[in-house]
C-alpha cells in the first residue's frame, strides 16, 4: 500500500519511489512532501487532505483518481498522463510543468497561480473558477475545455488558442493585457466585447 511505501521510504531516508502501480487505495492525510515519484501509475485511488509540496512527478500516470482540496505546492511534473481524474479546490501554487497531458479532468476551483507550463496539453477538463493568476503559459493546447470564470490576472494569453473553449466570465486586469495575442473563434468575441467595455447590438 502506498501509506506502507511512504513510510519506508521515510525510515529509510529515501526520497525516490519508482515504477511502482497503486490501485484502487484510499488514502488520508499522508506526508507525501519532496518525494520523487518516476514511471509510477496511480488508478481510481483517492486521496483525502494529503500534502505533496515540493515533490516532483516524472512520467507519471494518474487515472480516475480524485485529490480533491489536496496540496501540490512547488510540485514538478514532467511527461505526465492526468485522465479522467478530480481535484476540486486542489492547490497547484508555484507548480512546473512541461510535457505533461491532461484529459477528461475536473479542476474547478483549483489554484494554480504563479505555475509554469511548457509544451503541455488540456483537452476536455474543467478549470471552472480556477485560478491562473501571474502564470506562463508556453506552448499550452488547449481543446474542449470549461474555462469560465477562470482568474487570468496578470498571465499573458498571447499565442493560446481557446477557440474550442469555454471563456465565458474569464477575468482580467484592468488593462486587458493578457487577451493580447490569444486566439479565439467569432462565437466569442461579443463575450470579450462584454469584457472590456464594449456594447453590443444585436
Amino acid at each position: 500500500m502506498l501509506s506502507e511505501r511512504v513510510a519506508e521510504l521515510r525510515q529509510e531516508e529515501e526520497e525516490s519511489l519508482t515504477g511502482e502501480a497503486f490501485q484502487g487505495e484510499t488514502v488520508t492525510g499522508l506526508e507525501l512532501w519532496d518525494l520523487e515519484f518516476t514511471d509510477v501509475s496511480f488508478t481510481k485511488c483517492r486521496f483525502i487532505d494529503c500534502r505533496f509540496g515540493g515533490s516532483s512527478f516524472y512520467r507519471v500516470r494518474l487515472e480516475g483518481c480524485d485529490f480533491s482540496n489536496c496540496s501540490f505546492t512547488d510540485s514538478r511534473w514532467k511527461d505526465c498522463i492526468l485522465a479522467d481524474c478530480k481535484g476540486l479546490g486542489a492547490d497547484f501554487r508555484a507548480s512546473r510543468w512541461r510535457g505533461c497531458s491532461l484529459e477528461g479532468c475536473v479542476l474547478r476551483m483549483a489554484n494554480f497561480t504563479q505555475s509554469m507550463w511548457e509544451g503541455c496539453g488540456w483537452k476536455d477538463c474543467n478549470f471552472g473558477q480556477s485560478m491562473w493568476m501571474e502564470c506562463k503559459l508556453n506552448k499550452l493546447k488547449a481543446a474542449g475545455c470549461d474555462l469560465t470564470g477562470v482568474n487570468f490576472f496578470r498571465t499573458p494569453l498571447k499565442g493560446l488558442d481557446l477557440s474550442s473553449c469555454d471563456i465565458e466570465g474569464i477575468m482580467v486586469s484592468e488593462t486587458f493585457g493578457e487577451l493580447k495575442g490569444l486566439r479565439v473563434g467569432a462565437h466569442q468575441t461579443v463575450g470579450l466585447a462584454r469584457l472590456i467595455g464594449m456594447k453590443v447590438e444585436n
